[in-house]
């Protein structure tokens, strides 16, 4: 009976592929186009002989069994290792742990800035009283609440405007309570204590785990069409007609889509009423350029994240390859291997630059961190270009109406993922949200839209059995 069905995937990213796991494992056999030439979209991991980059940094952290048990199944436990989470803030050449923790921010930075932050803090706390932050307000709003205006600026203002290319007044808080934690005044344990963060990751980078479900979906005899982008996706009786740039078209009686929603909207046909297209198309991204750097010297950076919001940087987040994997670097290797993140607007001066334009920017960088550039021995760029969706007041109404206006005209499609229903989730979430899509298209009560709306979510610790 369920070889009837024959729906249709767009994008071969964690959405996507869990899809079609998920499909596969009920009799159905889908199949899966995608634009790019790799399966894995931000979480792909490009390789050029042994190095290997993350283009993201992929904690693997989730609180839904199921999503554990697929990556468990994919990956044997020999290929997972346990990575703590050390994060840091860069702010006046010092590195300050992220999340901030009170006992730091009093005495790392000098006394008196401390005491400076403290009583913004208080003031702050004293002016809003017992009354929590509305769910409406602005980021900056939300941050000066939370951690006082010194401390909000010291290290939230900067860090909004160079990674999410936005003013603080145009982003709403809810990513923010998802996303950033208050300041703990407890103090942090001993280095080595199993009460801290730790996440799972795969030995070789998250591309890994995708190469891994490629490999099992062919097994299952689905194959991913790569560099098969869909120009036109027709809606005509019950029918589904995919068309290929390539001009190829094929049946199917659903689609789940994990490309951006402004664009699944640019190729629907008939083609949506004229506000439905303009509300998609003032839907935006940023776009993410990984520049992975191998330095022949050791630097004992005691951190797998650091974040710069101050201005003297360009970049807005490093990696520190080492302390996520030693499968991302040759065996053997005994140098410093970092990846240097810029977000960029997908128009911007710095997207459309050349390689050798980007290794110059890394090595003023490279420079202003006190860091000798004739180190370098290699260099390796990776663009993504819809990275993370942006959010503000105005794109959550319009995701709202497309949403809704999609359900009513195309039952049969399925948005799905972070780029598909334009909402900053992270990979399990947009793992979720394809298995619930998945569950709708069998006509079970699911609704991925009610994936990740839980506005105190934060990722701590490792989920065991």
């Amino acid at each position: 009976m369920e070889s009837k069905r024959n729906p249709l995937i767009i994008g071969a990213g964690p959405a996507g592929l869990t899809a079609a796991l998920r499909l596969a494992k009920r009799g159905v056999t889908p199949r899966i186009f995608e634009a790019s030439a790799n399966v894995g979209g931000l979480a792909r991991t490009p390789s050029n002989g042994d190095w290997r980059v993350d283009p993201g940094g992929h904690r693997f952290f989730t609180r839904n069994e199921e999503v554990l048990d697929l990556w468990k199944s994919l990956l044997p436990p020999d290929q997972w290792i346990s990575v703590r989470r050390r994060s840091a803030m860069l702010v006046s050449d010092q590195y300050v742990r992220y999340p901030l923790v009170g006992r730091d921010l009093l005495t790392q930075m000098g006394f008196r800035r401390g005491m400076h932050g403290l009583g913004s803090l208080l003031c702050a706390r004293a002016g809003r009283g017992m009354r929590p932050v509305d769910a409406s307000a602005s980021f900056r709003e939300w941050g000066t609440n939370e951690f006082g205006r010194y401390w909000y600026t010291m290290f939230f203002d900067g860090y909004v405007r160079k990674t999410w290319l936005a003013d603080p007044d145009d982003i709403t808080s809810d990513w923010a309570n998802q996303r950033i934690r208050p300041i703990s005044w407890r103090v942090p344990p001993e280095h080595g204590s199993t009460d801290q963060d730790v996440f799972q990751y795969p030995v070789r980078g998250p591309g890994q785990l995708w190469e891994a479900a490629a490999a099992k979906l062919a097994h299952d005899g689905v194959v991913p069409a790569l560099n098969s982008p869909v120009v036109k996706a027709r809606l005509d009786g019950g029918t589904w007609t995919v068309e290929l740039q390539s001009g190829q078209t094929v049946p199917g009686d659903a689609v789940f889509s994990s490309i951006p929603l402004r664009s699944l909207v640019g190729v629907l046909e008939p083609e949506p009423p004229k506000h439905i297209r303009a509300m998609a198309a003032a839907l935006r991204h940023r776009s993410l350029i990984t520049v992975a750097v191998a330095l022949r010297k050791h630097y004992d950076i005691p951190y797998n994240w650091v974040y710069t919001p101050g201005k003297g940087l360009q970049v807005g987040r490093i990696q520190n390859y080492g302390l996520w994997s030693t499968g991302l670097s040759p065996a053997g290797w005994d140098g410093t291997y970092l990846g240097f993140e810029y977000f960029v607007g997908q128009d911007g001066e710095l997207w459309s630059a050349d390689d050798e334009r980007l290794k110059s920017v890394v090595e003023q960088d490279l420079r202003a961190l006190g860091i000798d550039s004739s180190a370098v021995e290699r260099v390796m760029v990776v663009r993504s270009r819809f990275a993370y969706p942006i959010s503000d007041p105005a794109s959550e109404r319009g995701v709202a109406r497309i949403r809704d206006f999609l359900r009513r005209t195309y039952p049969s499609l399925h948005p799905m993922g972070r780029n598909g229903m334009h909402r900053y989730d992270n990979q399990d979430h947009a793992m979720l949200s394809a298995m619930y899509s998945v569950a709708r298209y069998f006509g079970e009560d699911a609704d991925p839209w009610q994936v990740n709306t839980d506005r105190r979510y934060h990722e701590a610790g490792l989920l065991r059995r």
